[in-house]
């Protein structure tokens, strides 16, 4: 044992490498005089998740300074100073790996000589399976030459006695010893220094005979590396394919998430292109080579090629790519760090429309390199996220989620909410989490419609997911402001609501579930804590059903076990405490009978997925298209007993595109790249009743009627195949389709907005409604938004502020301009947006502030409030 002592294999700054210090070489309060530093070599460090296959490992880091003064340190006085300091903990770890002599040492084994604590290893496993005994087609004896394991033997000899020594080997063999064995796999040589005469004649006497099992003899290889090594090379020689049913992709699949960098070659002695095609998947997951050599030659160059040190190369074809469920900030930060060195590079400033788009990181070799582990970091005013990755070379798209520091959420107006001076139940989802997740990180707090003091609040807990939130209203029926916010009174969400005496009930459900699955039930109105939906049939009750606060728990409703056509029931208390029934709903419990084709189908599953006409997918039969592909497999779904969200409001977490996606369709999302700014999608009905529908197509539907605009660009659909229930599908994506946050909904009147960050205020006309503004990303002052609405007609109007196209522009105000992206919007509307419209600081005329009391949310959309 070194005079050094063992200090646990950890990284730079953990508890453990820091207790080694405070422990070893005086530092920490009450330590030694001496200043120095543990040092844990990087190389012994045991990289994790392979480690957990074997014993913990230690490593015996160094205090800096004259060898002489290390020597002149007891060990046994050391080593017991260390154990009282640590508490035993070191002890307890050294009986685990076996005996105190035993740590840091790597047992010597056969012909070689100790590996040491070399950071870099190489196995060569050899093929000699009794196809070797083939001959060369084109060998330099010519024509009816040497067989290939005569040629082996010539050239592994020639490379034993040329290779660098320096670099630990070891040599695994399959197939020369039994016939028919899949488990005819030995270790010929483990890896270390070996004498190259006698390791040549041990392979000389290999007699090829048996199968090719080079799955299985990959993962003996990767079990053999060195626990000390940083990086391997396995160099698999083989004449043939896999003979033993165990799939060699999928082993380098597990070699490439080791947690040390291997790489494995492919010398596919003899093979044909076809064959070297088969195992090229090998070499493409770890960053090897793929060599076909047919000569004994050849065979030489290609081992020396697979056993040369890498060299570094530039870090090229690799994106950064954002992503955040909130809104996108005005401006964010790429950064990368070298975890091998801790050297954290800014790659640069991302605003305007490149917000949209992947970054691509370009560095020049020398600078950030290949292989190598690094973290891509994103930083924004409103957060920060990290996302750590193993670079190869190749070209691969990194996605870091920004973790803000406030929350994103969704909250959803159920009202008109029953004015009783009781508690109401909220819909709040919250979608990631903020910096603070506590019991009361976040506060609900009821106002007056025009705002002032709060009436009252309620506390909520900060963590992801649907939350339990509630707030006592008033007895005063009437409009109310309310606001979630930080516990320090940071605005987070708003919303205006409407409070009743006597509120309407809706209940929302599937049609059909299956027996025992939970029910995605909402409703609107009313909304009392107490209040429940009960599960009947006929006249008799069959389930009690939940409460709301129940579902606001985290509670579900279950289907009955047996199948039939059941009723939900909404119930409620009367102001006399008498209980009854507000709203039923029919909903099919087994079997219903398909909208679209009239047939049975079993509830969550499509009865058909042929699109026709070339949309959609190729070719499909009971729920999968062609490739094997299921409706599962689609990130968006809203299929009945199958929604990927609730009442399916979507969020692609890539690309920030939210949308609410009609019923019995998926969808999959494509980030922008190229010149694109707005990603691409594909909307597809999995009845096959209707055409799928695209935004953003990289080849539109023929026709004038084919595509409509959006907030985010084109959404097109085949217009020979329209119906209404597309024409519904296109108005609910036409209308949702964002990758903004909206602030503001009008209902049945006009009303006011008046957002601050960015600082953006004026009036909307009834049923109209606004996104948050974003800056225009020219580096100038402007700010730009959306104004839209869907009419009663169902017919789509937006204006846009300072955004690219448009006509019927005008000023509104001091360097912005207002346009018209849609035909029909009537004239009063756009004038009322344009004369009242502020925007960073200044204010448009906002008269009529009165009608701001009846102002209203509806159901489709959440207020939101954007990040910074």
């Amino acid at each position: 044992m070194r005079a050094s002592a063992i200090c646990p294999g950890s990284t730079p700054g953990s508890n453990a490498a820091m207790a080694c210090r405070r422990a070893m070489c005086g530092h920490g309060r009450g330590a030694g005089t001496d200043p120095r530093l543990c040092r844990c070599p990087r190389s012994l460090v045991p990289p994790s998740p392979r480690r957990r296959l074997r014993p913990p490992v230690f490593c015996a880091p160094e205090c800096p300074g004259p060898r002489s003064a290390r020597r002149a340190v007891d060990e046994k006085s050391q080593m017991r100073q260390l154990l009282l300091k640590t508490g035993g903990a070191l002890l307890a770890a050294l009986i685990t790996c076996g005996t105190m002599a035993q740590v840091g040492t790597v047992a010597q084994a056969g012909t070689g000589t100790q590996a040491g604590e070399a950071d870099r290893a190489t196995i060569l496993i050899l093929d000699a399976s009794g196809s070797m005994w083939g001959r060369l087609a084109d060998d330099e004896t010519g024509p009816g030459g040497k067989t290939k394991i005569e040629v082996a033997r010539d050239v592994l000899d020639g490379f034993l006695g040329s290779r660098d020594m320096s670099v630990p080997l070891g040599i695994i063999a399959y197939g020369h010893n039994r016939r028919g064995d899949c488990s005819d796999i030995e270790q010929i040589a483990p890896v270390g220094r070996h004498e190259t005469r006698a390791l040549s004649a041990r392979l000389a006497r290999l007699n090829p005979r048996g199968k090719t099992p080079l799955g299985q003899s990959l993962r003996r290889a990767a079990a053999d590396i060195p626990r000390t090594a940083e990086e391997a090379d396995i160099v698999l020689v083989t004449d043939g394919l896999e003979t033993c049913d165990v799939d060699p992709c999928a082993v380098a699949a597990e070699l490439a998430a080791e947690g040390i960098r291997i790489r494995a070659h492919v010398v596919g002695f003899g093979l044909t292109e076809t064959e070297a095609a088969a195992l090229a998947c090998i070499p493409d997951k770890t960053g090897g080579l793929l060599m076909r050599p047919q000569s004994g030659a050849e065979l030489a160059e290609a081992l020396s090629r697979a056993t040369a040190e890498a060299p570094p190369v530039a870090m090229t074809g690799l994106r950064l790519i954002f992503s955040y469920p909130g809104a996108m900030p005005d401006t964010y930060e790429w950064a990368l760090r070298d975890e091998s060195t801790g050297q954290e590079l800014v790659l640069g400033k991302v605003s305007g429309a490149a917000r949209y788009q992947p970054f691509a990181v370009e560095l020049a070799p020398g600078t950030y390199t290949a292989p190598g582990t690094y973290t891509a970091i994103v930083t924004a005013e409103a957060g920060r996220g990290e996302a750590r990755f193993t670079a190869t070379g190749a070209a691969r798209d990194i996605v870091v989620t920004m973790q803000g520091l406030l929350p994103v959420t969704a909250m959803r107006d159920r009202g008109p909410y029953a004015a009783r001076g009781e508690t109401v139940a909220i819909d709040l989802n919250i979608t990631q989490a903020g910096q603070e997740t506590g019991g009361a990180a976040l506060a609900l707090r009821l106002y007056a419609p025009d705002g002032g003091e709060a009436i009252t609040y309620s506390t909520v807990e900060g963590k992801a997911g649907v939350s339990q939130a509630g707030i006592n209203l008033p007895a005063t029926p009437g409009p109310y402001l309310l606001k979630l916010e930080s516990w320090g009174g940071e605005p987070v969400e708003e919303m205006t609501i409407q409070t009743e005496t006597d509120p309407a009930v809706t209940l929302l459900a599937p049609p059909a579930v299956a027996p025992g699955a939970a029910i995605p039930v909402g409703s609107t109105g009313s909304q009392l804590w107490n209040d429940g939906i009960e599960i009947w049939q006929g006249d008799r009750q069959v389930d009690w059903g939940v409460t709301l606060g129940d579902l606001a728990n985290g509670n579900s409703l279950t289907a009955p076990a047996e199948p039939g056509t059941y009723d939900l029931v909404y119930k409620t208390t009367d102001a006399a405490g008498t209980r009854i029934e507000k709203a039923r709903l029919a909903i099919v419990v087994g079997t219903v009978a398909d909208d679209a084709t009239g047939a049975a189908a079993a509830p969550g599953a499509a009865a058909t997925c042929d699109d026709g006409r070339g949309h959609g997918p190729d070719a499909c039969a009971n729920g999968r298209e062609a490739g094997t592909r299921a409706w599962t497999d689609y990130p968006h779904r809203c299929l009945q007993g199958d929604r990927t969200a609730t009442y399916c409001e979507m969020r692609d977490a890539a690309t920030g595109l939210g949308f609410i996606l009609p019923e019995n369709r998926v969808a999959e999302v494509v980030p922008a790249s190229g010149a694109d700014i707005f990603p691409r999608a594909e909307f597809i009905d999995a009845t096959g009743a209707t055409a799928s529908i695209f935004l953003n197509p990289e080849t539109p539907p023929p026709g004038d009627n084919a595509c409509h605009i959006t907030r985010v660009g084109r959404l097109c659909a085949d217009p020979d195949r329209g119906d209404e229930k597309l024409a519904a599908a296109i108005r609910t994506l036409q209308f949702t389709l964002t990758t903004g946050r909206v602030i503001r909904r009008c209902g049945d009147t006009a009303c006011a907005f008046d957002h601050p960050n960015p600082p953006i205020s004026g009036r909307l006309p009834a049923r109209w409604s606004v996104e948050a503004a974003r800056p225009t990303g020219d580096g100038g002052p402007q700010l730009s938004t959306w104004f839209f609405d869907l009419d009663r007609s169902g017919a789509f109007h937006l204006i846009g502020l300072n955004q690219p196209g448009g006509t019927d522009c005008r000023e509104a105000g001091p360097g912005n301009r207002l346009c018209a992206f849609t035909p029909g919007i009537a004239s009063q509307d756009f004038d009322l947006i344009r004369r009242t419209l502020g925007t960073g600081g200044t204010r448009g005329d906002t008269g009529g502030g009165a009608s701001d009391a009846a102002r209203t949310l509806e159901l489709l959309a959440p207020s939101r409030t954007p990040a910074r």
